[in-house]
Formats: C-alpha cells, sequence, structure tokens
C-alpha cells in the first residue's frame, strides 16, 4: 500500500512538473515573438531604392520582404515609409539588393542577423509615458520596439536598427558588395532603348540635388564618415544654469549613428554613458526647454581631441543659457580642457 501510494504521488508529481515545463515552453515562446514593420533609410542627399529583398528565419524560411517604398533619402537618423512588410519572428538572415544613385551603383547585402541580440533588445525595451490616469499624471510604463529599420549609406554600408517609440538601438554593421543589376529588371516600365549608363545618368540627375552635385564634384563623397558616427565616447550633458537653480529634468536625444532615447528624469539625463555624437537634442530644464542641433564634423573633432588629451576620461558638454534661455553657449570639457563648439544651432526655446 506503502509503495502504492509513494507510486501515486511520483506520478503525480512528474505529471505537475511536465506541465510547468510545457507553460515555461509556451512562455519563453511566446517572448520570441515581437511584432514589428520593416522600412529602409538612407542618409540626408545621398538616396536609395529596394531592387528586392526578404529577411529569412533560420531554416531561411521568408518572414517578410523589404518594402519597394521608392527613393528612400530621408535621413541616416530617422525610419524610412512604412510598406505593409514586417513580421513576429525574429530574422536570422538579409538578403537585400539596392541602388545607390549617388554611386550610380547597385549594392547586395547578403548576411546573417544577430537574432540573440535583437531578442535581447526586444525583450528588454524601455519606459514611455503612458495615457493619464485619474489624477491627470502620466505614469511611466514598459514598452518595446516595432520596427525594424535598414539604412544603406555609400560604400555598401549597410545598419540595421530596432526602433520604436522616440528609441533606437542598433542591431549590426553589414558591408554590401557591388553587384550588376539590369536597370530593366529593376525599371517598373522598361526602356529599351536606354543604355545602363543613360539610365545611372539620368537618375542621378533627378534624385540628387544640385547642391550635393556640386559638392560631390569638388570633395567626392565622404567614405566612411558613416563608421566614424559609429565610434561611442563616453560623456555627458551638464547645465550651468544662471541663477544655479535650474536643472536638465530629462531629453530626447538623436545621434548621428541613427540611435536615439527618450531620458526621463534628471539622474539618467547627466549621467556618463559611452554613446555616438549627438545630432538633435531635445533638452527639458525645470521652467524652460530647448532644441539644439549639433554640428557633426566639429563634435568629431572635439571629442577625437579630447579623447587624445586625456585618454579613458569622461566628457562633458556644458550648456550656459543666456538671459530667458534666448541663446546658448556650448562647451565640449574634459578635465581642464575645454572646447567651445561654436556651430550648434538653437532650433528653438519653448516654456517659460
Amino acid at each position: 500500500m506503502k509503495i502504492y501510494i509513494l507510486s501515486l504521488f511520483c506520478s503525480v508529481f512528474l505529471l505537475q512538473a511536465c506541465r510547468k515545463n510545457d507553460i515555461l515552453k509556451m512562455k519563453t515562446s511566446q517572448k520570441e515573438k515581437f511584432p514589428y514593420m520593416v522600412t529602409m533609410t538612407a542618409p540626408d542627399e545621398y538616396p536609395v531604392e529596394v531592387h528586392i529583398g526578404v529577411l529569412t528565419d533560420d531554416k531561411k524560411e521568408l518572414i517578410c520582404g523589404v518594402p519597394k517604398t521608392g527613393v528612400e533619402d530621408g535621413g541616416w537618423q530617422y525610419d524610412g515609409d512604412a510598406g505593409g512588410q514586417g513580421g513576429s519572428t525574429i530574422p536570422s538572415h538579409l538578403d537585400l539588393t539596392y541602388v545607390s544613385y549617388a554611386e550610380k551603383k547597385f549594392w547586395r547585402v547578403d548576411a546573417d542577423l544577430p537574432k540573440e541580440k535583437m531578442l535581447q533588445l526586444f525583450r528588454e525595451g524601455f519606459m514611455v509615458q503612458g495615457n493619464p490616469d485619474d489624477k491627470g499624471e502620466f505614469p511611466w510604463e514598459e514598452s518595446t520596439y516595432d520596427e525594424l529599420t535598414i539604412g544603406a549609406a555609400p560604400g555598401g554600408v549597410v545598419v540595421v536598427w530596432l526602433s520604436g517609440n522616440h528609441h533606437k538601438r542598433e542591431v549590426c554593421r553589414l558591408q554590401a558588395k557591388e553587384t550588376s543589376v539590369n536597370k530593366d529588371e529593376f525599371r517598373p516600365h522598361p526602356q529599351y532603348d536606354e543604355t545602363q549608363e543613360q539610365f545611372f545618368n539620368k537618375k542621378y540627375s533627378i534624385n540628387i540635388s544640385d547642391s550635393t552635385q556640386q559638392k560631390i564634384k569638388e570633395k567626392g563623397i565622404p567614405f566612411g564618415i558613416w563608421d566614424q558616427y559609429r565610434e561611442k565616447y563616453k560623456y555627458r550633458f551638464v547645465l550651468r544654469p544662471y541663477d544655479e537653480k535650474d536643472k536638465i529634468t530629462g531629453l530626447y536625444r538623436i545621434n548621428y549613428n541613427g540611435e536615439s532615447e527618450f531620458l526621463m528624469d534628471t539622474q539618467s539625463a547627466e549621467t556618463y554613458k559611452q554613446d555616438g555624437i549627438p545630432y538633435d537634442v531635445n533638452f527639458f530644464f525645470t521652467q524652460y526647454n530647448a532644441e539644439i542641433i549639433f554640428n557633426d564634423e566639429e563634435m568629431l573633432r572635439a571629442f577625437d581631441e579630447l579623447k587624445k588629451s586625456h585618454p579613458d576620461q569622461p566628457i562633458d558638454v556644458v550648456l550656459i543659457p543666456g538671459f530667458m534661455y534666448n541663446d546658448f553657449k556650448v562647451v565640449a570639457q574634459c578635465k581642464d580642457k575645454k572646447i567651445i563648439l561654436e556651430k550648434i544651432k538653437v532650433k528653438r526655446v519653448w516654456g517659460g
């Protein structure tokens, strides 16, 4: 009788354990499903257009296509146009062919994606302000990414990001290879009396602005700059108000490397972190707010100089507002070395 009861107890225990294991597997499986849309983007002035592209899983089965939404030139820091392509399975591979109009070339990237890194980023997510509660306050709540953005820059540089609700993180950097595509296979309506060279020249004149054409003629395409944007420095923003009472209460930043984030309090806004150079930053202060645009060449030059003179030391980007915050003096500083940033632009100031 004792043996029978013991056997029955063990059976029940094993059944419960199996059920718990099944539930855990189901929850784990559910956590690997994150819905997202796919977009394509390119640096401002250097447009691209998708020829054909697909995202596949680790079994090389199709998840979705890369949307063909026409010429993409919205800027490296922003997502492209939505084209109804997306999925919920984390992709393991990208095969994409596109045309770069400034270079008059077709490129193809056929490479694996870091699935585990993407899964981790989806799981980590970020905090956003939700809908107002009954007290009129906006509580912070968990959220995660809902777009996978592919960026293509001159030189075959391809970067993949996850983005959503004022947050964007780089997933990986890939290298495309120049490829050959018959322009009549690319064009929606073939023009058989047009040569490949005429096609490229025509698209170049249409899609590349006169100012950019002149810039390319004088200085060439700035190959390598998009990889320089990916360099990260340890720095923070610091406010030096004229009345010593104000402080940074939060900020929304967009970096030249395409990443962005919303920092929701003073502590996170003034904490040193490894980051790319800033492009467009909205600063929220106790009374006023300001949006400042930073110059890429000036920031790279200043940060590299400070890093060279003080290796492994963090950098402060000091904001010194004028009266009523109508203007700012901005200084990059490391220890006793200071560099005035003369090319910043105060885009707007509001509040008060």
